[in-house]
């Protein structure tokens, strides 16, 4: 009896410390309906539901428990769950389900629930019960510290992903990255059985060493903002491009610091900026002066990069400006392109990549040597293939299409490695290459910035 207990104490363990533990990855997983509890709890919406027959059980599920009033920690969950749930899609609902349980649920009625959800534009599903029950709930899942329950509401700011059906359960902060957390949810836990994007290693970012300024704004503000001048509908937040220049310094230090402080205080600018985002209140990251600074510093610099490349963009769509309907500038037809397109990288990437079709329509084969961009420093002609059951990427030093044939550049085969980005490049913006051939004749395509 010793033995069996022990078992299945280390178990827990090595579950709440976020391993998977081997043997439970079947359908007769002990996380079932004896481990735990269906304790009642009441939707956002004022529906009854079971914690277990009607929210986990043989399901991929997210939980985290939050609750409406806090100032800083919760807002920024919260917002950064809604880009997770963004990039699974329409899997949330169907085989992906989110529940943010309330631990203060004397406050978090159903209709605060409803109207906490709607601010975020959440697409999951929001819970209140009973206090204790709730307790017993953050137990089993390994989110309760006792040595932080003081009577307020301090608790587990971790969340815990699963799969019940499977036995598959992980803790996980919910301020990592958010594809990476979409890829855990989507593809871990269900053994990868999603259909799955062909991608290609060309657009991945080189790693390096992020300021303290950078970190802080891609941990604590990127959820709701950005700072790229094009503030998307429906945005938690402002785009702060240039919010140096547009606010006082003493100004934006107080709002980072104690921002709850400043709407307590009626500040008009605070209260406005509420007003315009659906009353979602700034969230305090207890931030000190220097830690304000150095976000700053960090967003001006963005601004001014952002600015640059802007300008950047306009002299190079002014000086195609009449390509942008026929696609090609050139004043003979070497070869034919279509779908021609650049992915749209991650901010920071110091490589992106680009696709297209090149059809031949002479009898003979035409060579391509070269492509050059205004935009970037170096253009490669590159190739991924496998090489003793390997991955390879490898430079060429050419490309024929042949006589009335065509080559097709696109993920995971033939593409251009465009090195050295002089520009952030936005969505839906163009950037102007040249084709170079080795009859001695140039070509220039405008290609289109796009998020595939």
């Amino acid at each position: 009896m010793k033995k069996v207990r022990l078992a299945v104490v280390f178990s827990l363990v090595m579950l709440f410390l976020g391993f998977v533990w081997p043997g439970a990855v079947n359908a007769e997983s002990r996380w079932g309906a004896e481990y735990f509890p269906n304790h009642p709890l009441t939707t956002h919406e004022g529906k009854t539901v079971r914690f277990f027959d009607d929210l986990i059980k043989d399901k991929i599920v997210v939980i985290n428990f939050i609750y409406t009033s806090c100032p800083d920690t919760c807002p920024l969950e919260t917002a950064q769950l809604t880009r997770v749930a963004r990039i699974l899609g329409d899997r949330i609902g169907k085989d992906v389900f989110f529940y943010s349980i309330s631990i203060d649920p004397e406050h978090d009625t159903p209709a605060v629930l409803k109207e906490y959800r709607e601010r975020f534009s959440a697409n999951w599903t929001f819970l209140t019960g009973d206090i204790v029950q709730i307790a017993e709930l953050r137990k089993k899942l390994g989110l309760y510290i006792a040595e932080i329950q003081d009577g307020s509401n301090n608790h587990n700011v971790s969340m815990i992903i699963g799969n019940q059906k499977t036995g598959r359960w992980m803790k996980r902060s919910p301020f990592e990255n958010a594809y990476v957390l979409a890829d855990q949810i989507g593809n871990w836990l269900n053994g990868w059985k999603s259909p799955q994007k062909s991608a290609d290693y060309a657009s991945a970012p080189k790693l390096r060493n992020l300021a303290t300024g950078e970190e802080l704004f891609r941990t604590r503000c990127t959820h709701c903002h950005t700072v790229n001048g094009n503030e998307q509908p429906g945005a938690l937040g402002p785009d702060l491009l240039n919010i140096t220049e547009r606010r006082e310094m003493f100004w934006l230090i107080n709002w980072l610091r104690a921002p709850d402080q400043m709407i307590k205080n009626k500040d008009p600018i605070a209260l406005e900026l509420m007003k315009k985002y659906n009353n979602l209140a700034m969230p305090n990251m207890r931030l000190n002066q220097l830690e304000a600074g150095e976000l700053l510093t960090y967003i001006k610099e963005q601004s001014h990069k952002v600015e640059h490349s802007n300008e950047a963009l306009k002299k190079a769509n002014a000086a195609h400006t009449k390509t942008r309907h026929s696609n090609t500038l050139h004043l003979k037809t070497i070869v034919t392109i279509e779908n021609a397109w650049v992915r749209k990288a991650v901010p920071g990437a110091k490589v992106q990549a680009g696709y297209m079709i090149l059809s031949n329509p002479t009898d003979q084969p035409i060579e391509l040597i070269g492509v050059e961009s205004m935009l970037f420093e170096q253009v490669e002609l590159h190739e991924m293939s496998m090489r003793d059951g390997m991955m390879s990427m490898d430079s060429l030093d050419k490309v024929v299409i042949p006589a009335k044939g065509q080559v097709s550049f696109k993920p995971g085969g033939k593409h251009l490695m465009m090195h050295q980005p002089k520009s952030t490049f936005v969505k839906d913006q163009w950037v102007p290459l040249t084709l170079s051939f080795k009859s001695g004749d140039k070509q220039v395509v405008n290609v289109k910035i796009e998020a595939r």
